[in-house]
C-alpha cells in the first residue's frame, strides 16, 4: 500500500507529533519547516554535516548521525549503510563530490539525488554540504542505484554536469531558483508559534498551502523517524553561525569553482592566497 498523500495531510499528521507539538525546540521546528516547505515547492534545499574526527555530526544535536538512523526495515537498512560510505568517504578525503540517488518508491513520491561536497569554514572546520534536487524519472535498476554513492572530484564542472544529466534524465528543466530565503524564515517562525499556540492542525495546515508556503509536491518520509533521508530533510537551511556567519552555496569570483563562498563571494582556498 501506498504512503503517498496529500502534502497537507502530511503536515497536519506531522503537527499533531509529540516532537512538533511540544519535544524538539523552536529552532529545530522552524528548521523542519523550512525543509517541508521547500520539498513541497521542489526548491533546491541545502544543509550540512559537520564532521570531527572522521565521524558524522548532527550540527544541531551535535551528536554523532550513524546512531540516530534507523535500521528497522530494508530500505532503512541500505539507506543506513549508503551514510556510513559517506562518513568514510568525507573522512579520508581532503575534497570532493559524492552523490546518491534515492528512486521513488511507496514511501518516496519521486526520485531525489543529493550532491554532497567536503568544505571548510573560514577557521578550517571541515563539514559536508548536502543539497537535494527532487525530480521525476524513469530509472534503470533503481534499487541498485540507491545502494551505493559515486564519488568524484570537486571542479567547477561537476555539478553542472550532475544538474544536465538530471534535466536529460527526467525531460524537464530543474527549478535552481530559491525564493526569499528570509521571507521562508519568517514564514516558518508564525507557523512555529501557530503550531505551538494549539490552534487544530487541519488549520495550520490549509493555512500554510493557502499562503503557498506549503506547496503541491507530496512530502517523502511521510512516516516519519531519523531514516537517512529524513534526516537530510530536516536538517535544511541550517547556517554555520560566528566566525562563519555569511558563508553560502555560489560560486568563488576567483577560481570560479561551486563552492562555498563567503560575503565577498571568495572561496576559502582563494582568500588564504590573497
Amino acid at each position: 500500500m501506498s504512503n503517498i498523500e496529500a502534502p497537507e495531510l502530511t503536515v497536519a499528521r506531522f503537527i499533531q507529533t509529540p516532537a512538533w507539538e511540544s519535544e524538539i525546540d523552536e529552532k529545530s521546528l522552524m528548521a523542519q519547516l523550512v525543509s517541508v516547505s521547500k520539498e513541497t515547492n521542489r526548491e533546491p534545499d541545502p544543509c550540512h554535516f559537520e564532521i570531527k574526527k572522521g565521524i558524522l555530526i548532527d550540527p544541531i544535536t551535535q551528536k554523532p548521525i550513524l546512531p540516530e538512523i534507523r535500521r528497522d526495515t530494508p530500505l532503512h537498512e541500505v539507506e543506513y549503510q549508503v551514510a556510513v560510505q559517506l562518513q568514510n568517504w568525507a573522512a579520508t578525503n581532503e575534497s570532493g563530490i559524492a552523490i546518491w540517488i534515492s528512486p521513488h518508491n511507496d514511501s518516496y513520491p519521486c526520485e531525489k539525488i543529493s550532491i554532497h561536497r567536503i568544505a571548510y569554514t573560514f577557521d578550517k572546520k571541515k563539514v559536508i554540504q548536502n543539497s537535494y534536487i527532487l525530480f521525476d524519472a524513469n530509472l534503470k535498476s533503481p534499487e541498485e542505484l540507491r545502494r551505493f554513492i559515486f564519488t568524484e572530484e570537486d571542479t567547477p564542472t561537476a555539478i553542472p554536469e550532475v544538474l544536465t544529466w538530471i534535466e536529460q534524465t527526467s525531460k524537464n528543466t530543474i527549478n535552481t531558483s530559491v525564493s526569499n530565503q528570509e521571507e521562508t524564515k519568517k514564514m516558518a517562525v508564525y507557523f512555529a508559534q501557530r503550531i505551538r499556540s494549539g490552534i487544530p492542525a487541519s488549520i495550520v495546515a490549509e493555512e500554510m498551502k493557502r499562503t503557498g508556503f506549503l506547496g503541491q509536491n507530496a512530502i517523502s518520509c511521510p512516516g516519519g523517524g531519523s531514516t537517512f533521508s529524513s534526516l537530510l530533510e530536516s536538517r535544511s537551511s541550517i547556517l554555520i553561525m560566528g566566525s562563519t556567519e555569511g558563508w553560502h552555496n555560489g560560486t568563488c569570483r576567483i577560481c570560479k569553482a561551486s563552492t562555498w563562498v563567503g560575503p565577498c563571494s571568495i572561496c576559502s582556498t582563494c582568500a588564504n592566497k590573497l
